[in-house]
């Protein structure tokens, strides 16, 4: 399988980092045009993606993925491992953006990660906005977490160029009642190890420990447990933020 549209290559600041990528598809170029960077600095990194390895890709995708979307997901899959060693790390999740800070809301694909947070949307409105729908990135530094949107995106075409205090991140399981609990470390490792670019060389292995390590002492940690009714959000509002502990 041979793609013959021609690529072009886009200079982009995401997560302040400085990368170049040769997007062929106009799903790509669009989402990654609000990121465009003509600075000074120097590349941090190139991110390419050969005809072979999307065709590769195309073999194995789902049914009703098309060869766009899988672009989309090939950029991010490298962007993700390649920025580890810059301390940034994905966390699979829908960014909602409440009060100027960032809350992660993360599951596995099907869970109701996005359900959720639209119930978000129409419980509060104007008041909260999502800024990427499922590939944010959390970038880590000395005494601060910093959530970015990225190009990449699961289909919602939902990606905003925005960065945001990381407030919170929440694990959702569905259930048929609503609550909230704080997990212990070990959970908390588990889960974030599925919900982030894992599958590393050993070297690289070392250094996204690192990340887990610096991010459990840089924000809170949440399970949610919910149904899809708008009582769900306000449940979560009222423990989140209403009643969130001070850092």
């Amino acid at each position: 399988m041979r793609f013959v549209l021609h690529g072009e290559n886009m200079k982009c600041l995401i997560a302040d980092l400085v990368v170049e990528l040769d997007p062929k598809f106009e799903n790509t170029k669009q989402l990654a045009a609000p990121f465009l960077y003509d600075g000074g600095r120097p590349t941090d990194f190139e991110l390419k993606c050969s005809d072979e390895y999307l065709a590769e890709l195309m073999s194995r995708a789902a049914e009703g993925v098309n060869v766009e979307q899988m672009e989309n997901f090939a950029f991010s899959n490298s962007f993700n491992r390649r920025a580890i060693k810059y301390s940034t790390m994905l966390v699979h999740s829908s960014a909602l953006i409440y009060d100027g800070g960032a809350y992660l809301f993360s599951a596995d694909s099907g869970v109701g990660k996005s359900t959720h947070t639209r119930l978000w949307l129409k419980e509060f409105g104007g008041r909260v906005h999502i800024m990427n729908d499922d590939k944010p990135v959390v970038r880590l530094y000395d005494d601060k977490a910093i959530v970015y949107g990225t190009p990449f995106d699961g289909g919602s075409g939902i990606a905003l160029n925005e960065a945001f205090p990381l407030k919170a991140i929440i694990f959702i399981e569905r259930g048929e009642e609503n609550s909230v609990r704080v997990p212990e470390n070990k959970e908390i490792i588990q889960k974030l190890y599925f919900q982030t670019a894992h599958m590393v060389s050993a070297s690289v292995a070392d250094k996204m420990l690192e990340n887990f390590g610096k991010l459990l002492s840089l924000t809170r940690f949440y399970v949610l447990t919910c149904n899809t009714k708008p009582d769900a959000a306000r449940k979560a509002f009222q423990f989140l933020i209403e009643n969130a502990p001070l850092r």
